[in-house]
């Protein structure tokens, strides 16, 4: 359990969008990250993950059908990393 009530999913789906977020939703509140998401277009959505400070620790693109663009999930494993590890996506 991961603090209010969220849980990180055991088994992330790469082409699931929703074990994505729900990871990154995780993820964030462990390290005491805010997220902000904002649709960008009909296929993505743009995240801000904010520190305590109210400093922003880092911007990503989260593609809604990650199974069309799994570069794009790649790109956002790895734009990820500094803040969550190491195949945060995978665990």
């Amino acid at each position: 359990m991961v603090g209010k009530g969220y849980s990180l999913p055991r088994v992330v789906e790469r082409d699931d969008y929703a074990a994505i977020r729900d990871r990154i939703i995780g993820l964030s509140h462990l390290h005491g990250l805010r997220c902000d998401w904002t649709e960008t277009t009909r296929r993505r959505r743009f995240l801000l993950l904010w520190d305590p400070e109210g400093r922003v620790a880092a911007r990503a693109i989260v593609p809604l059908y990650p199974g069309e663009t799994p570069h794009l999930v790649d790109l956002l494993e790895r734009g990820l990393t500094h803040l969550f590890g190491d195949d945060w996506l995978k665990d």
